[in-house]
Order: structure tokens, then C-alpha cells, then sequence
């Protein structure tokens, strides 16, 4: 049997397998049933799938999936190239390179995008080549400038973490096993997944972040994005730190909103709108919609206007730390006044907690070790409770 797991990510950007199916054959029958299936235990279809350019699939996601947004992985479309280009422009690195840069862009609009397709074509002699005109056909599917108004669009654009799941379940599993095997074997796996997972919550609740800045707004991006999230946040901020890389070069207000001209790192030049009404922020790069994290822009026109806390409407909800995380780089109160020093009493605490994580962590798997630790620690409460 073929075995389907949908894979998604976590807030650390980590694999995650939230559902699996078993099919006799890969056919859009096949799929219909399985994505039927999916939305009746979950009770919501998916938002975004990506998938290779299997035709069953698509017909089965077009029937069943009708409201969730299909893309197909990049990587599969671009591997493909070499093998289409005539003989004659397989050494074109001026082709690859104008290519490339077309269409893995995710700054440039749809109709830009167009634009630069069909001169990219005709300069190499490529406007009736029939797969690169089926592939501009398609566009929709696979290339990022139709992605930039989907929120999360940015998170998944190949199949590589669906192929990095198949063979971290390979590790735990084997063709030949029968279903009962195989049960036992996709819960060890999750089990594994799981594990992983707790490990890096408890770095999110141990580990103090290194500033890099001495923007206030920095630690507290630190309290509140998990590790992976504030690394990538942490680098759009120091790039709006910086006058060379990010700067407001403009701005013109009236009543309702302020528009700001921002140049980044690679001077180009965005606006960047802030609605005094709603007290919301808009980016022509789309980075937060398409990602749910800040670009520089913004952040610099945060800068800009003394802005000491991310505001709530601009922190997302992807990258945020486990709710279960308490934030440990200092303490934001109501006047957003930061406290960086921590009482005794919660240091103590925080430490007792990481001890115990890890050694539960670290026993995993060996019974003896488990009870003899469970022995302990109820030898302990009774000696301290009475």
C-alpha cells in the first residue's frame, strides 16, 4: 500500500505530520477519498496544498478540495528545465540566471512577472517551445508572483519537507511490515516528532538570545517569537537599524494615513502605509502577508516613529513561541517599561523545570530508567511535603 502523510511546519519551521492515509494506487479516485476522509476528521479542508504535477491529483484536489489554493513544488518545474531547453542554449548561464531570477522572485507583481516571461522568451528563441509555453499556461500554479496576496504562501513552495518526512519514516519503518507493524512503527515516529518538537520549546523557555541591536523592539521580538522565528525577524531588524541598508528616505501624512518611502538593503524602493485609524501597517513587499514576519521596511519606519513594542496586529501568530513558553529576556509591563532582571524565585523555578525536561528526554525509551526517576521523584515529594 502507499502511504500519504500531509506534512506541514511548526512555529520552529520544523516538519510536522498531522495526518496520513493508505492507498491501494495513486489515482484521482484514490485521492478524492483520501482528501475526503482528511477534511471529515479534521473538520477544515487545507488552506494551501503543494503538490508535483500529478494529474490525479489535481483532478482530485479541484472535486474535493474546491476552496483550497493548489501549488505545484518548484523544484519539480524548474528540474525540468535542462531537460527542454534546445542543445544549443544548455550552456546559457545568462538564460538560467534571467530565468531564475524571474521566476523565483516573490517581489515582483503577476503582470511584471509576465512582462519579463515572454522577453526572457523571445530574446532566446524560446516563445514556441511547447513546455515553456504549457508552463506560462499553468503559471498560476507555481510561480511565486501569484502567490504574494496568500497568506503562508512563502512557508511551502516545494515538496522537499514532504520528501524529508518519507525518509525520516523510513528510518522507523519497513516495506515489508504488516499493518499492525506498521501502526506501531507511525506511532513511534510521531512519538519521535513529538520529542523534537518539546526539545525545541525548551530551548524557546532556557535560552537567553544574543541582541544585536539596542532597539527596545528587539527584546521584545525576543519574548515573543520562537527561536527560528526571532532569527529571522532578528535580521530584518538589524537591517532597519543600519542608515546603508534600510532607511526612510520620505513621508507624507494627512488625516487618515502616512505614507512612507523606505529603501532597503538592495535599493529598491517600497511604501509603506500606516492607517492611523486602524493602527495598521502596509507593506508593498507583502512579507508579512506572504510569511507572517516583518520585513525591514516596516521595521524601520517602527524605528522612525519610536515604536518600542511590536504592535499586536503585526506579530502574527505563526512564529510565536509555544503559549506554555514563558519569555525570559525581561518582562514587558503596561507603561513598557522593560525589566530585565528576574527574581530569585522564578531563575529557581525555570532551572528546576529545564532539569527536569531534559532528564525525561534523556531517559526516553528505557523503562527501568523511567520508573527508577519516578521513584525518586515521589521519594522527594514526600520528604519535602511530609
Amino acid at each position: 500500500m502507499i502511504f500519504a502523510p500531509f506534512t506541514g511546519k511548526d512555529n520552529h519551521g520544523r516538519p510536522v505530520t498531522f495526518a496520513a492515509g493508505l492507498l491501494s494506487k495513486e489515482i484521482a479516485n484514490s485521492f478524492s477519498w483520501l482528501f475526503n476522509q482528511f477534511v471529515k476528521c479534521m473538520g477544515v479542508a487545507l488552506k494551501l496544498i503543494v503538490t508535483d504535477q500529478d494529474l490525479g491529483m489535481k483532478v482530485a484536489i479541484e472535486e474535493v478540495l474546491v476552496n483550497t489554493r493548489h501549488r505545484w513544488c518548484m523544484w519539480y518545474v524548474m528540474n525540468k528545465v535542462a531537460d527542454k531547453l534546445p542543445k544549443n542554449m544548455l550552456g546559457s548561464e545568462e538564460l538560467k540566471k534571467e530565468l531564475n531570477a524571474c521566476v523565483w522572485s516573490e517581489l515582483i507583481e503577476p503582470d511584471a512577472f509576465e512582462e519579463t516571461w515572454h522577453a526572457i522568451m523571445e530574446r532566446y528563441g524560446l516563445a514556441n517551445n511547447d513546455w515553456f509555453s504549457s508552463m506560462f499556461a499553468s503559471r498560476r500554479f507555481w510561480v511565486p508572483a501569484f502567490f504574494r496576496e496568500f497568506p503562508m504562501s512563502s512557508l511551502i513552495k516545494t515538496t522537499s519537507m514532504s520528501e524529508s518526512q518519507n525518509g525520516f519514516f523510513k528510518r522507523y519503518s519497513k516495506s515489508r511490515s504488516n499493518l499492525i507493524q506498521f501502526y506501531m512503527n507511525y506511532n513511534h515516529t510521531l512519538k519521535t516528532q513529538t520529542s523534537n518538537s518539546a526539545k525545541l520549546e525548551y530551548y524557546d523557555s532556557t535560552k537567553v538570545p544574543i541582541l544585536k541591536t539596542k532597539l527596545e523592539i528587539e527584546k521584545h521580538a525576543s519574548t515573543i517569537y520562537s527561536g527560528s522565528g526571532y532569527n529571522a525577524i532578528q535580521e530584518e531588524i538589524v537591517f532597519a537599524c543600519f542608515f546603508l541598508s534600510c532607511a526612510t528616505l520620505g513621508v507624507s501624512t494627512n488625516r487618515e494615513i502616512e505614507v512612507y518611502n523606505v529603501k532597503d538593503n538592495d535599493s529598491n524602493s517600497w511604501t509603506m502605509t500606516y492607517s492611523i485609524g486602524d493602527d495598521t501597517y502596509f507593506c508593498r513587499c507583502k512579507k508579512f502577508e506572504r510569511l507572517d514576519l516583518l520585513c525591514s521596511h516596516i521595521f524601520c519606519v517602527l524605528k522612525y516613529k519610536f515604536v518600542k513594542l511590536i504592535p499586536e496586529k503585526l506579530r502574527g501568530g505563526r512564529w510565536l513561541k509555544s503559549q506554555f513558553v514563558k519569555p525570559i529576556h525581561g518582562v514587558f509591563c503596561d507603561d513598557q517599561e522593560i525589566h530585565l532582571a528576574a527574581d530569585e524565585k522564578k531563575i529557581a523555578f525555570k532551572n528546576l523545570y529545564a532539569l527536569f525536561i531534559e532528564t525525561t528526554q534523556s531517559i526516553e525509551g528505557n523503562i527501568h530508567q523511567i520508573n527508577a526517576f519516578a521513584s525518586i521523584i515521589e521519594e522527594g515529594k514526600k520528604l519535602l511535603l511530609g
